[in-house]
């Protein structure tokens, strides 16, 4: 049986690898926490906000989170997660002190687990409002994660993605 770390290696090297495949970055931009990306995919252009959070011991990718804006201008927020989660408990999502909120998995893949929302314009303010985020997953073997995301550079990071939608 492979190590939690070892499989947080194939994560990320499964993960990492997929993002890139079959794609050519054409623009990329760092926001303090956040990286603005477009790539070219199938002859289309595509483009995110994104941030991974890196475990300060082992530098390796525990979680990712992306933002896009889909063709109806409507915002999507997906966070990926190693396979070792219990899909059963949603995660727990909260922005500095505020309530946290219940998010369930969308779907796994070979690289992955998922958290997949559309996120309306009064969440993306919470975000722009924001200091950091905080999420609670539970593993298989009933450990509670807590990963967090810095809101730095957040609001510069989406008013560009928001604007490459115009152009």
């Amino acid at each position: 049986m492979l190590s939690f770390l070892t499989k947080l290696n194939l994560f990320f090297f499964f993960f990492i690898s997929t993002l890139f495949a079959e794609s050519h970055i054409l623009e990329q931009e760092n926001f303090e926490a956040w990286q603005y990306t477009c790539v070219s995919e199938q002859n289309q252009k595509i483009c995110d906000l994104r941030e991974l959070v890196f475990d300060s011991n082992t530098n390796e990718v525990v979680s990712y989170l992306s933002i896009t804006i889909n063709p109806d201008k409507l915002t999507q927020m997906q966070i990926a997660f190693p396979h070792a989660v219990n899909l059963k408990s949603p995660i727990k999502l909260q922005i500095d002190e505020n309530d946290p909120i219940d998010l369930n998995y969308a779907y796994c893949n070979q690289s992955a687990c998922f958290v997949a929302e559309i996120i309306g314009e009064n969440f993306v303010n919470f975000f722009k409002a924001g200091n950091q985020i905080s999420i609670k997953a539970l593993f298989l073997d009933n450990r509670e994660a807590t990963i967090t995301y810095s809101l730095k550079g957040f609001t510069a990071g989406y008013n560009r993605l928001y604007s490459s939608i115009n152009n």
